[in-house]
């Protein structure tokens, strides 16, 4: 029951990093990872924890490997070809031997073979952690490229080189001639064996075809067994594991599929599962690593063969010398190549391959794999070696995380696409000159406006995609200002009794449903206080109040309430927000202080004009459902006419169709509900 529980705990804390990091985009992943798994081992469940090595490897970094290889952009790599494959094996050896040796030099009482696994366990570098922090920042796609086909390569050249390092530890014997004889044949024997399995697997496919016999799920069975089965394959015939898998992932990538509704459907669905088992796979190591740090910490830290300052400054010597090294190589490696060029790669694009080769994932899940026991004789040396290399690899994940932004060329802002921009607006005038009838009821114009706000919203969102992270945080500052003058307006008026608790609760309501519609990210730290922990300490301090705000309205509510009282509350706020709003003139795009200030009209208008109507009745009218049907029929006319004019592309336009189909899907299952 413990384990059931555990795995439970685990799920748990995978999925709450996830939805963490996307309401707060500026935490890299990791970190929060490794905060939720330094948690997780101070508890009862984190202390019975076994790493078992060879589990490591066929669980974690086979399937990790085989799916860097199936979505690896091998054209960019090919491209780049010579400084991938020099920084994944040559790069690799050198930060092996040069870890190896510094250890050893300092801890002599470590076996060599043992120091040289822990470096060649820290040769490679991540290339998820890099993408999570480079994604934020403009850098040179000739870098990115390099770095994403080296963290391919290097994954299995560092594993394959720890194991040699692992097996002259074991065994006691080492030639430098049987390795390298035994590493290109295991090399190669490994590549031969992922070709051979994908070979299988098409002929496996062949057959389903011809028997009409084809699935989805038995299509996905058997991409999904892939990776286990190259790696065990290939470690039972004496080669590689780690190659096959990867070879058999990049020639997965290779599949050609038909322009069929089988083939898409497996091709999507395929891709999603594939995203979430590398999300899980990725947050077990770094949960791991949290877990690890919580375990080996303790009794290392009270140990007293080595002092804590000895310990920090080995940690900090180790992480100077790998990114001195990596500095050092990849400065040879461009002036010799470049010697005879008239163009060289500057010292700035040098530093970003330095400081973009931090460690991580594979990293740690190869040291685990160091044994227990060496002869029958614990192994007194693995819980240093652990904790060295979680240490190592946090700061060398918190170098990169500051080095970075300050030798890229600022944040990375997404062009706007004007041309979809475009058609939403088109799409608005249509929907405004639909709701100037005058034949049509109170219902029916309020379902109109109703699907107006969301093509302002699908506009806004554009628009604020395309913003620096930066601009991100200072709109939603902004929003989050907003919302508090709202509330505590509201609340000032409720306090002194100028209004009623049934208007007091209503507002709330249509408060909720108004400023709470677009998205929630906590950027920085004034929103998350503005938007979430100002809310939660009034709620706090209020209780009150707050069961009075969650208390359900019924609906005839909303038909007797005192508009003018709503009106009263909507429009002191208003003065309010718009004096803040031209303060921000200079500082924010024009037409997102326009939709800011449009919105608040809308409100205002809808307010004076007639009762107020619940947004939840609306949207479960059948005005609402047969306007949405329309607006979605005429954006794609609109997309049609774009094309034809020659305005957008025909991939783009496909994409925008695809767009509105799935909002189409998710509307009319929405209200067939």
């Amino acid at each position: 029951m413990e384990f059931i529980e555990l795995i439970i705990i685990i799920a748990v804390l995978i999925t709450f990093s996830n939805i963490l990091t996307k309401m707060m985009p500026t935490v890299p992943i990791f970190f929060a990872q490794i905060f939720l798994g330094i948690l997780l081992g101070l508890s009862k469940y984190g202390s019975e924890i076994e790493f078992k090595p060879e589990m490591f490897l066929v669980l974690i970094i086979a399937p990790l490997l085989f799916r860097e290889g199936k979505n690896a952009d091998t054209r960019s790599i090919v491209e780049n070809l010579g400084p991938v494959l020099f920084l994944a094996f040559a790069g690799v050896l050198l930060t092996m031997t040069a870890v190896g040796f510094t250890l050893y030099a300092f801890i002599p009482n470590i076996p060599l073979a043992a120091c040289l696994a822990f470096g060649a366990a820290l040769g490679p570098t991540d290339a998820v952690a890099v993408g999570s922090l480079a994604k934020r920042l403009k850098m040179p796609e000739k870098v990115l490229h390099i770095l994403e086909g080296e963290g391919l390569l290097n994954d299995a050249s560092g594993v394959t080189a720890f194991q040699f390092a692992v097996s002259t530890l074991v065994t006691g014997v080492f030639s430098l001639f049987d390795a390298s004889v035994s590493l290109l044949f295991s090399s190669i024997g490994g590549a031969l064996v992922g070709i051979f399995v994908i070979w299988v697997k098409n002929r496996v496919i062949h057959f389903l075809e011809r028997t009409d016999s084809q699935d989805v799920i038995s299509y996905l069975l058997i991409e999904l067994l892939l990776p286990f089965v190259a790696y065990v394959l290939s470690e039972l015939l004496g080669f590689s594991g780690i190659i096959a898998a990867v070879i058999a992932g990049v020639l997965q990538s290779k599949r050609q599929y038909r322009v069929t509704v089988f083939d898409a459907e497996l091709a999507n669905i395929s891709a999603n599962i594939w995203s979430t088992i590398g999300f899980t796979l990725n947050a077990l190591v770094f949960l791991f690593l949290g877990i690890e740090l919580s375990e080996v910490f303790r009794p290392v830290w009270s140990d007293r063969t080595y002092s804590n300052v000895e310990l920090i400054a080995m940690v900090l010597l180790i992480v100077l010398v790998i990114f001195l090294v990596r500095f050092l190589y990849v400065g040879l490696f461009h002036f010799f190549k470049e010697r005879k060029q008239t163009k060289r790669t500057g010292l700035h694009e040098l530093l970003l391959l330095t400081f973009g080769g931090v460690k991580g994932t594979i990293s740690l899940a190869t040291v685990f794999i160091l044994p227990v026991s060496i002869h029958g004789v614990a192994f007194e040396q693995r819980a240093l070696l652990l904790f060295l290399t979680a240490c190592v690899i946090f700061i060398s994940l918190l170098v990169g995380m500051f080095a970075l932004p300050l030798l890229s060329e600022g944040e990375y802002e997404k062009p706007v696409d004007r041309a979809e921009l475009q058609i939403l607006q088109s799409i608005i005038r249509y929907l405004q000159m639909k709701r100037a009838r005058k034949e049509l009821s109170a219902m029916h114009v309020m379902a109109i406006e109703t699907v107006i706000e969301q093509y302002r919203q699908r506009s806004f969102e554009i628009m604020t995609e395309a913003m620096t992270e930066t601009e991100q945080a200072k709109v939603q500052e902004l929003q989050g200002w907003f919302l508090t003058t709202e509330q505590a307006g509201l609340d000032d008026l409720y306090q002194k009794k100028k209004i009623s608790e049934k208007s007091y609760r209503i507002y709330n309501r249509l408060l909720e449903y108004y400023e709470l519609v677009g998205k929630q990210r906590f950027l920085s730290l004034s929103s998350f206080w503005l938007l979430a922990g100002r809310r939660i300490l009034r709620n706090i301090v209020h209780p009150k109040r707050y069961m009075i705000r969650k208390k359900r309205a019924k609906r005839h509510d909303f038909s007797n309430v005192d508009v003018d009282e709503l009106k009263s509350i909507f429009v002191n706020n208003t003065i309010l927000i718009r004096k803040q709003l031209k303060k921000q003139e200079g500082n924010l795009d024009p037409q997102i202080l326009s939709y800011l200030d449009n919105r608040r009209s809308l409100i205002l208008k809808q307010l004076y004009e007639r009762d107020v109507i619940e947004p939840e009745l609306v949207e479960n009218s059948h005005y609402y459902k047969q306007e949405l049907v329309n607006a979605y029929t005429f954006e794609r006319r609109q997309i049609d006419a774009f094309e034809r004019e020659e305005k957008i592309n025909p991939l783009t336009a496909n994409s925008y169709r695809q767009k509105v189909n799935l909002l189409e899907s998710f509307a009319l299952q929405k209200q067939g509900r």
